[in-house]
């Protein structure tokens, strides 16, 4: 049985069987990881999120240059959490 990874903001990383995955009703889960997928599906499928917004691997990547790339003062000015708390 395969096992699905996700992060969250609400439970950080969790481990899952496939079934406990398709019977998880959560609709309350916001998915969330900055430094690679929020949800692996064994070693097949991988999709990144950041704050619920599900982006594709380019967009995720152009999102984290743009926060290194960005200097110190305005990473702690910025409106969105995870930049503030960035650490890379």
């Amino acid at each position: 049985m395969k096992s699905i990874t996700i992060y969250s903001l609400n439970n950080g990383r969790e481990e899952l069987s496939e079934g406990e995955w398709f019977s998880r009703a959560d609709t309350t889960m916001v998915y969330h990881r900055v430094d690679g997928p929020a949800i692996e599906y064994g070693d097949v499928s991988k999709f990144w999120f950041i704050d619920g917004e599900q982006l594709s691997i380019w967009k995720f990547e152009r999102m984290i240059r743009e926060v290194k790339d960005m200097p110190l003062v305005l990473r702690l000015v910025d409106p969105r959490r995870w930049v503030r708390e960035y650490v890379d």
